[in-house]
């Protein structure tokens, strides 16, 4: 369980969390109050809290069965929980994105608020409050104060709430047939289309669709959802380079009121071809394939299961930099289980086993004897205890046993509020015993979505100072140094055609990194968001595929810029990102290695609907990128997409 979602459970810290990022929204009509306190914590793996929690109040109790909708304005997706009976609901692992989120029951007004979700691990809160409806009067006739919110309601989270006043209304002393039939369905679609243009390949069309499907069947939520990305070479270019591949993604979520389970596929394959004589280059392909299933237990105890199977050609080899330590061709399996309770007011307690094996070199011609199979078993306990109304004390043990060899990382950290606007977390781990050396382990981790802290370093010490105000301003800012433990490949991108965005990282890599979030309401409807990332370090010994040994240095900036209008529903998202890396050579005369990645970021995105009067959900993006490198720094490529989504 993530320190925002322990620090949420006691009293005063309800308003923090305890990591980077934090958002507060606060909307209100006259007669509809709604307030939302949204805590956000960086991704987690599968073993931590994730996802956007939150908690539905009526005047003076919490309020069970309330449907609670999360209505994505990207691709219109919906997903709807209901809360227990203490106004709780969770949904996990819910996109990165902008969304709607409605609270509703019957005999309340519905309220809306906006969230925005910077990456499908984060953890987010979210406290709404439902003002109740005038007495005899339905949800159509509350005036004009319903009237204005009602507009703000996707057309199909509409339908069902006006299908759930109906219901109120209406005297059934018996089930009728249609309880238990199926609910109506929805459906989405997005479609986007356009040109990636480099000066070695020439122009490239791609194309990417979407279809998700979404309904109840009983009590339980159902979900599937299916993508579809590919490039080609465009008919008009002759005599260039070309690269062709495809993506597809496909996933099926079920949920009930105690459990919930996902499926999830993913099949990626890109092949380059020699303008001059059409040979192939070697073939790139990524598979993987993941099931999720998270159950309660008891009143206050919840297990999570997860299992991961992936395989790959050439993905995390190629590159501008090409270590010795990693394989041409991998297969992984993955497993692991947690068990998480809650002790009493603010105290928790996790644990779990997680279960890894890699096999290296699976084809004759891409086979090496020096890399053998690894295989892990590693065991973490993490938990948090209330000391005082404004102390968090955590606490927790990681310990790794792998082909005889042990090690064990003890962490401990603390949460403090200094006064009603100030926050200060600080924790720390470190690797203490180790028995062997281990190996050198590859572990492919993703900027947004990895905690290094936990995985993949020998120790780790941050600070976090966060400043939120009443009117919706924030301001934090972190330090972090880490020291890398395992050979790990960073990615900052999870499209697959962007692989070669990405840095390497050794064991003895230290890592400072500094962090900073800016969040400031610049008018009542204007919200923006600053969030920058930059780390320069390095230090550890590299080795390339020549043998030779290098000292490794890296750097990088991520910088973001979220700003929403929301009296318009129209986002503008910027990025920018500069990844850096250098290999000195260590007592040779060998020439130094460098490697350079810019690349520049703008997504518009808007709402149809708020501007005029349609029959279905419509919404129109576009996505425009200009960068530069890895491995031609003078090559500027340019990427233009635009596409539409609607939703029936």
């Amino acid at each position: 369980m993530t320190n925002a979602k322990k620090i949420g459970k006691f009293g005063s810290f309800r308003n923090f969390g305890t990591t980077v990022l934090l958002m507060t929204l606060a909307l209100s009509a006259s007669g509809i109050s709604a307030s939302a306190v949204q805590t956000v914590a960086p991704a987690a793996p599968a073993d931590r809290a994730r996802g956007v929690a939150g908690r539905v109040l009526g005047e003076t109790a919490p309020l069970g069965a309330a449907g609670v909708y999360a209505y994505q304005l990207a691709d219109l997706s919906l997903r709807k929980v209901l809360t227990d009976g203490q106004g709780n609901f969770l949904f996990q692992d819910l996109p990165a994105g902008l969304y709607k989120v409605i609270a509703h029951k019957p005999g309340f007004s519905p309220v809306v608020v906006m969230l925005t979700r910077t990456a499908a691990g984060a953890y987010q809160f979210l406290e709404l409050q439902l003002a109740p409806q005038p007495k005899g009067a339905s949800a159509r006739k509350v005036g004009d104060d319903y009237w204005s919110i009602r507009a703000r309601i996707p057309s199909d989270v509409l339908r069902e709430i006006e299908d759930s006043e109906a219901k109120l209304t209406r005297l059934e002393p018996f089930p009728g047939v249609e309880d238990l039939a199926l609910s109506r369905f929805t459906t989405d679609f997005q479609a986007m289309t356009g040109v990636d243009q480099t000066a070695e390949t020439g122009n490239s069309q791609v194309a990417s669709g979407g279809v998700g499907i979404a309904g109840q069947i009983g009590d339980m939520q159902v979900g599937l959802r299916g993508r579809f990305q590919q490039t080609s070479p465009s008919a008009f270019e002759t005599g260039a380079s070309s690269a062709s591949g495809e993506t597809s993604t496909l996933s099926l979520n079920v949920e009930g009121d105690e459990s919930r389970i996902s499926l999830t596929s993913l099949n990626n394959r890109l092949v380059t071809r020699d303008g001059r004589d059409g040979s192939p280059g070697n073939p790139v392909a990524f598979e993987h394939y993941q099931v999720n299933w998270t159950q309660g237990v008891g009143e206050n105890g919840r297990s999570d299961f997860a299992a991961q199977y992936t395989e790959e050609a050439n993905f995390h080899r190629q590159g501008a930099i090409d270590p010795l330590d990693i394989p041409a061709e991998s297969r992984t399996w993955r497993v692991e289980g947690a068990y998480t309770a809650s002790l009493g007011e603010g105290n928790t307690l996790q644990a779990g086993l997680r279960y890894r094996e890699r096999q290296f070199g699976l084809s004759a011609a891409n086979r090496r004897e020096d890399l053998p199979g690894q295989a892990s078993v590693d065991l973490f306990s993490q938990g948090g205890i209330s000391v005082r109304p404004a102390v968090l004390v955590e606490y927790g043990l990681y310990s790794t046993l792998s082909d005889g060899t042990v090690s064990l990382t003890p962490k401990g950290g603390v949460v403090l509020q200094l006064n009603r606007n100030w926050q200060v977390e600080a924790n720390a781990s470190h690797r203490v015993y180790q028995n062997a050396p281990f190996d050198s382990t590859f572990f492919p981790a993703l900027f947004q979505e990895a905690d290094l802290c936990e995985q993949g370093t020998e120790s780790c010490y941050q600070v976090h100072f966060v400043r939120k105000s009443d009117d919706d301003n924030l301001f934090s800012i972190g330090a972090i140094d880490r020291t890398v433990g395992e050979t790990l490949r960073l990615y900052f991108s999870d499209d697959f055609f962007d692989r070669l965005e990405s840095l390497y990282l050794v064991p003895g890599d230290s890592l400072p990194e500094v962090r900073m979030v800016v969040n400031r309401r610049l008018s009542p409807q204007v919200l923006t968001s600053l969030q920058s990332s930059v780390a320069v370090g390095g230090g550890g010994t590299f080795v390339g595929a020549n043998g030779k040994p290098y000292e490794n240095k890296v750097h990088y900036v991520v910088t973001s810029l979220d700003t929403q209008f929301q009296s318009t529903a129209t986002g503008v998202f910027v990025a920018l990102h500069h990844l850096a890396q250098e290999l000195d050579p260590i007592n040779s005369a060998l020439a130094s290695s460098k490697m350079e990645t810019d690349r520049v970021r703008v997504m518009l995105t808007q709402d149809l609907n708020i501007l005029f009067d349609l029959a279905n959900t419509w919404a129109v993006q576009l996505d425009m990128e200009v960068s530069r490198g890895p491995e031609a720094p003078d090559e500027i490529r340019r990427r233009l997409m635009g596409g539409i989504a609607v939703k029936f």
